[in-house]
Parts: C-alpha cells; sequence; structure tokens
C-alpha cells in the first residue's frame, strides 16, 4: 500500500477542525468478480495552519483491499479520539462510498458494518445538503465546485482514473503503483470538499432551485413508469387486484399533473397515496422510490422557507401532438414564411390560447396544419422551445383516420410519416427535436444520435 501527503495553501477559516472529508476510487470494470476499492482519500483542516491537508492511500492489487479498509477504519479511529465530534464530509458518499465500503467489511469479514465508527460517525453528504437547499437532486461535484467558484489544477478525468486503475488490477502485479496524478487528482476531489464546505453558507444555489418544469418531469416519468408496469403479462393478466389498484393510483397522479399544468404551477399539487400492495417486482419497487422521491418534493408555503420551486410554466404555452403509426412518427416542414422556425422540421403544434389546455392545443393544431382529427391519449413531458421562450407540451395523440392528411399551404410546406433511421436525416430538424424523441418516444428512439457540443 502506497500513502503520499499534501498540504493545500489556502486557508478555510469557515470549516471545523472536526471535520473530515473522505473519498474513494474503484477499479470498477468487473464482470466475474467484485470491483475493487484502489484509493481512499481523507482530509481535514490543520487547526495550527487553517490549511486544508489529504492523505491518499492507494493499492493496486485485489488481494490488498482488506489493508486498505483496515487503513481507513484506523484513521477515522484516530481522527474520532482526537475530536469527539467528529463528522464525515463526502459527495454522494451515502449512496455509494459508505454502502462500497460496508459490503467489503461484511464480505471480507473485517467487521460488522453496523459496529464500525464508520456507523457511528455523522455523515454531511453535500448533495443531500444541496437537494435540502434546492429540492433539486441533480448536481454533480464538478458543478459544485465551478458554482463554489473552485478551479481544478488535475487534467484527469474521473473516466480515465478509472481506467487506470481497472488496468492495474487486471495485471496484478504488486509491484504495480498508482501513478503520481492519480493521487493528485483524489487529493484535489477531497480538499475541494474542504473548500466547497468553507464556502457554503456564502454560496448563492438559487439558480439552482427544482423549477416548476423539472417537477412536472418527474411527475409524468413517473406515471410513465406506472402505466408501463400496468400493461406488464404479470400485472395484465395476472394479479387482477393489484391492477385495479395501481391504475387508480396512476388515474389520480395523471388527473393532479393536468390541473397543475392548467393551473400554470405546482403550489396545488397533490400527490396521492401509494398503494398498500406488496409485490416483489423490482419495476414496482422502481415506482414506489419515484414515488417517495417525489413526495418529498411537495411544494408548501413560500414563506415557510422551504417552499424552493422556481415558476417556469408562467412562459407562454406551446403543444406538440405526437402521432405514431405503425411505428412511423408524423414529422412537418413548416412554411418557410412563418415567424417562428421557418422551414425547420419537427411536430405539428402551437400556441396555446387563453383557456385552451395543452391537450385541446394539440388537438386544434393538428386539425389546421394537417386535417387530423383524434383524441388526446396524455402529456408525455415538457420542454422548452430552441429559442427558450416557450414551454413545449408533448402529447400523444390517436389519429381516427390517417388518410385524411393534407397539409395547410399557408403553415406546413410538406408533411411525412418517419421512421427513426429517416428522422436523424432530416434536415434542417429543429434544435432539441432528437433529445426530446430520446426522452418521450421509447426505446425504439433512444438510440438516436444526438448533436454533439462545440
Amino acid at each position: 500500500m502506497r500513502i503520499r501527503q499534501f498540504s493545500h495553501p489556502e486557508k478555510l477559516p469557515n470549516t471545523p477542525n472536526h471535520l473530515l472529508a473522505f473519498d474513494l476510487e474503484l477499479a470498477n470494470s468487473f464482470r466475474t468478480q467484485p470491483s475493487v476499492i484502489c484509493m481512499v482519500g481523507i482530509g481535514s483542516v490543520n487547526p495550527e495552519t487553517g490549511q486544508g491537508e489529504t492523505t491518499i492511500a492507494s493499492i493496486t492489487c485485489r488481494e490488498e483491499e482488506r489493508e486498505l479498509l483496515l487503513w481507513l477504519m484506523d484513521k477515522l479511529e484516530a481522527f474520532c479520539d482526537k475530536y469527539q465530534d467528529g463528522e464525515l464530509v463526502s459527495f454522494s458518499g451515502l449512496d455509494n462510498d459508505i454502502r462500497w465500503i460496508n459490503e467489503r467489511l461484511e464480505r471480507l469479514e473485517i467487521a460488522d458494518p453496523q459496529d464500525t465508527i464508520l456507523a457511528r460517525m455523522p455523515h454531511r453528504d453535500l448533495k443531500v445538503e444541496f437537494f435540502k437547499r434546492t429540492q433539486n437532486g441533480n448536481i454533480s461535484l464538478k458543478k459544485l465546485e465551478e458554482v463554489s467558484g473552485i478551479s481544478r489544477s488535475s487534467t484527469v478525468s474521473s473516466k480515465k482514473v478509472s481506467y487506470v486503475l481497472t488496468d492495474l488490477v487486471r495485471k496484478g502485479d504488486p509491484e504495480e503503483e498508482v501513478p503520481d496524478r492519480l493521487h493528485e487528482y483524489l487529493a484535489e476531489d477531497v480538499y475541494h470538499l474542504l473548500v466547497i464546505q468553507n464556502r457554503w453558507e456564502q454560496t448563492n444555489l438559487d439558480s439552482f432551485n427544482l423549477t416548476d418544469t423539472e417537477f412536472h418531469t418527474s411527475a409524468v416519468s413517473l406515471a410513465k413508469t406506472t402505466r408501463r408496469f400496468i400493461s406488464s403479462p404479470k400485472i395484465k393478466n395476472g394479479n387482477k387486484r393489484a391492477a385495479e389498484k395501481i391504475r387508480g393510483y396512476l388515474g389520480q397522479v395523471e388527473t393532479a399533473l393536468e390541473k397543475s399544468v392548467d393551473a400554470g404551477h405546482f403550489r396545488n399539487f397533490k400527490l396521492p397515496a401509494f398503494p398498500d400492495l406488496t409485490l416483489h417486482h423490482s419495476e414496482f419497487e422502481r415506482i414506489r422510490r419515484k414515488h417517495e422521491t417525489l413526495n418529498k418534493l411537495e411544494p408548501v408555503d413560500p414563506e415557510s422557507g422551504a417552499y424552493r420551486f422556481q415558476e417556469r410554466l408562467f412562459k407562454p404555452k406551446g403543444a406538440l401532438a405526437v402521432v405514431q403509426d405503425n411505428g412511423r412518427l408524423l414529422l412537418i416542414r413548416r412554411a418557410d414564411k412563418l415567424e417562428r422556425a421557418a422551414g425547420y422540421w419537427g411536430l405539428p403544434g402551437g400556441t396555446v390560447e387563453k383557456g385552451e389546455t395543452p391537450s385541446q392545443c394539440a388537438l386544434r393544431e393538428l386539425r389546421e396544419e394537417v386535417n387530423l382529427h383524434g383524441e388526446a391519449l396524455r402529456v408525455l413531458g415538457s420542454s422548452l422551445s430552441f429559442s427558450g421562450e416557450y414551454e413545449l407540451f408533448w402529447v400523444e395523440v390517436r389519429v381516427e383516420d390517417i388518410e385524411t392528411l393534407h397539409s395547410n399551404q399557408a403553415e406546413v410546406a410538406e408533411a411525412r410519416w418517419l421512421t427513426p433511421q429517416d428522422v436523424t436525416a432530416l434536415e434542417p430538424l429543429i434544435p432539441g427535436a432528437l433529445e426530446g424523441f430520446s426522452r418521450f418516444l421509447g426505446p425504439e428512439w433512444n438510440g438516436l444520435p444526438l448533436p454533439q457540443g462545440d
């Protein structure tokens, strides 16, 4: 086992001495054997200098993992002997790092995870803290570093770290050492946790507050997963009682969604009670987890300080009609003389008029643009128009008779039924269309090559 120590120049006056930051890296590309924790980093503030200090321990052989874990447990014990109120700081450690460590403590018969110092120490997870402040769980350490004004000197990526460590473990040569650049990378990771903590109270996270649009997307995802589960053979043809309960739950979710979309906000959204069922099915558990996550985001009075939504549904609303027939999707090329998106290929649709719901708008635009009549089935989700001006609701529509299709030349230059392969060759395709197809239209659309950024 190799150990390297680092001292960092910046003083961290707002980071208490009793905080111990930690992070780890794994060699994780193994199919027949468990992954291996190859690097562990810990860091704290030196009370004499006020500066952050980090220590990185690394191994390259599977057989040394026990030694690495024992080293970590000893360090935690020593830290808590020094600071009786010792507390861990990590990024996503509750979801990942601690779970990985506990699994190995048990598998390698080092200790019962419930009896270790790791179980006794309080844990401050910055990803969880970010969620508490914003109600938004979509954050990465890199983004949190940017928000906190932290720049990296290391150019190594986390993917590169994993590749290198995996290759070292595969070789299994005890003489091999983890390269210095990987020690430096992990030392920065750990140190930056201390810096973020130091700047935490002064960092403005308001721009990350969960938006009504993001809340809507989460609710739509819950409904979509529930709908798919109901149609599965095990439920559809087997447990009729369970199917009835879940179908009733889904109806309540979709009704609450529709009312909130019509209102333009989610202040009155009420998630129905989850079905009282015991089903040993992974998809049912997935629905339960989505329900629990969404339930934590229930809007409350802004004056209480718990309300974190930024309303974006007040943007002008638009609706897109999603019409499919035998694996083909109806797309139109907008007339060249139109004010917005002239000449672009996209879905039929337009602006929601006063008093209309997105579903009603989608049906109206479908009639006006291509002379198709149908029934709105459900709102699949929402996205911003490529200009950012409009909130677009994707409405799935079942058409009565596709033979009535006839383009209104004032608005539509051309209309086609296209497969996923056909769509990728269209030019010009309205920006954001492929991303929307991938999000909302099912697995056959998930593999579309998305445009690459500059």
